[in-house]
């Protein structure tokens, strides 16, 4: 009996994971017919581009609800057992590395707000806002201070993310932010651990002559989960 319910439990969790799937897979369907919109009017084309965003924003819910019923199910499983609940701690953890989930902590937060004139006393140009460098940069010195979650003006970082110029943009996970706007940096870790590693003189030496730096210690920081797919193509696990 308790076999025939364990295969129930299993079968409703694929079926959710499947409607998942399914319902992600729209959302991208979505975001690239955006992409397909040259032959309509201005007024046709914002039309269209908040409908798909309505659209989006409730596929998106959808899942989110589906994604709670799936831990449920989850959770019920990890009670049998302390096995299952290990492998529940593995696959938690997996979904934080992977930006699967929602995630909140202790931390810091970094505010990059541009300078209104450049070293001469000019207006500030293209030449004097953050680039995609600077971003990587900041990124790569978060993480070896031990950050375990990072996001870019609410856009997650995760293993796959692309930083990179795209005309006056900036796009991290195909998202545009601008670089002669206000960029706040969220990471979670040891507070103090990435505090210190922020304040070292050379981390911000070249931003600082473009723009104003700031930094402070949070005690519970909330970083969105990543909503992209993931797809492999060519890397397969090795099977012994």
């Amino acid at each position: 009996m308790r076999k025939f319910a364990s295969q129930i439990s299993v079968a409703l969790v694929c079926c959710i994971l499947g409607f998942m799937v399914a319902y992600q897979f729209k959302v991208l369907m979505k975001q690239e017919n955006t992409l397909n919109l040259g032959n309509q009017s201005n007024t046709d084309v914002t039309v269209t581009i908040e409908q798909y965003k309505k659209e989006k924003k409730a596929l998106e819910t959808k899942v989110n609800e589906l994604q709670n019923k799936v831990k449920g199910y989850e959770d019920a499983a990890a009670g049998r057992s302390d096995s299952t609940k290990n492998l529940l701690q593995q696959l938690d953890d997996t979904r934080v590395l992977t930006g699967a989930v929602d995630v909140n902590g202790p931390g810091i937060v970094i505010y990059l707000t541009p300078n209104n004139k450049n070293l001469f006393g000019g207006t500030a140009g293209v030449d004097n806002n953050i680039t995609d460098k600077d971003l990587v940069y900041l990124v790569n010195e978060l993480k070896f201070a031990g950050a375990e979650a990072i996001s870019i003006n609410d856009i997650r970082i995760v293993s796959r993310t692309g930083i990179r110029t795209a005309g006056n943009y900036i796009l991290i996970n195909d998202e545009k932010i601008s670089p002669s706007r206000k960029i706040t940096i969220q990471a979670i870790g040891d507070k103090n651990l990435l505090y210190s590693a922020m304040s070292f003189p050379e981390v911000f030496a070249d931003i600082k002559n473009i723009c104003d730096v700031k930094f402070d210690k949070v005690n519970n920081i909330t970083i969105k989960k990543y909503n992209g797919a993931y797809k492999f193509e060519y890397a397969k696990p090795i099977k012994e």
